[in-house]
């Protein structure tokens, strides 16, 4: 037993690790403190910006590149036309969609729908050398046109963007990059290298699960029928089940509403994810007390379920058939 956690413990380290070195590797193409690349992009009213032109006037560009769908980039927009209206007059934002879906209409339209008054267009092929991981990716480009700081993720703290706006335009900046907030990009890696790591844990319990109630193991090796099968030995009941079947809702849902207006798909997403909520918690509970478990175990497994069924199944605990 404690050979099999050390092995979990060093696997563990080992995908930290390997999240550290791809979150260090993912390149956005521009970098805080270097030049910014000069471009031009198409604007919904048939104009046409360009950054160096721009810094001719303006002491702060921000270029903000943004999807119409995108749920997150609808918070952060009101405090930017608030932050642009108040300092226009040394503020320059573009906000250009990077979706390749998006038209030039779409963006017109959403920027009348939500009152921005700031320029809004296409990114377009302009863009190319930015390598955008997410939506919204925002970059400060100061007087001197380097890249000053750079946020991927929204601005969704209050008055988080007008301070770094005020840092850039105060006397007293020295030219000096602020730290990029990446984080969500790091985030991404994380949960690509746990998925793999959470199956594997569910496969192996799962597996001993079976073979402590007399079944074959094979079946810990296919999902769903890894699931049923679990019901059947544990415990009679269609509660587990209907948590499989609003989990896989929610993701067709996040699949086939994902053009939709963000609020709606928040709504629905919420709604099912609830309810997957309430029937995975009474089948943990049911499951737990088929191990002989208290009602809190049960709780701790609809919390932790991969990790849970591992200790289950590892554990020395027998299944009690019903």
């Amino acid at each position: 037993m404690k050979k099999l956690i050390c092995t979990l413990v060093a696997f563990f380290m080992f995908a930290a690790m390997s999240c550290a070195v791809f979150a260090k590797s993912g390149d956005l193409g521009v970098d805080a403190g270097h030049t910014m690349p000069d471009f031009t992009v198409s604007m919904t009213d048939g104009s046409t910006v360009t950054l160096s032109e721009i810094l001719k006037e303006k002491k702060l560009v921000v270029l903000n590149v943004f999807a119409t769908w995108c749920g997150p980039c609808e918070v952060e927009f009101p405090e930017f036309e608030k932050v642009y209206q108040a300092h226009n007059d040394e503020l320059e934002i573009i906000s250009v969609s990077g979706d390749p879906d998006d038209t030039m209409e779409m963006v017109a339209k959403y920027k009348a729908d939500h009152s921005l008054s700031f320029p809004m267009g296409l990114a377009g092929d302009a863009l190319d050398f930015l390598k955008v991981t997410g939506y919204p990716t925002t970059v400060f480009i100061d007087h001197d046109g380097k890249v000053g700081y750079i946020r991927v993720g929204a601005f969704v703290e209050e008055g988080d963007f007008e301070k770094k706006v005020n840092t850039f335009l105060s006397d007293d900046y020295n030219g000096e990059p602020l730290a990029s907030d990446i984080a969500s990009s790091s985030s991404l890696y994380m949960i690509l290298i746990l998925i793999p790591v959470a199956f594997l844990l569910l496969v192996i319990g799962r597996w001993l699960l079976f073979r402590k109630a007399g079944e074959t193991g094979w079946h810990s090796i296919i999902p769903l029928l890894s699931t049923y099968k679990e019901y059947v030995i544990s415990w009679s009941g269609m509660a587990g089940l209907l948590a499989i079947l609003y989990q896989l809702g929610t993701v067709a849902l996040a699949i086939i509403t994902g053009r939709l207006h963000a609020n709606w798909m928040i709504i629905c997403t919420g709604l099912l994810g609830l309810g997957c909520l309430v029937f995975r918690l009474v089948e943990s509970i049911k499951l737990a007390k088929a191990f002989g478990k208290g009602a809190g175990a049960g709780v701790l497994l609809a919390i932790f379920q991969n990790i849970g069924r591992f200790i289950l199944g590892v554990s020395k605990a027998q299944y009690r058939k019903k």
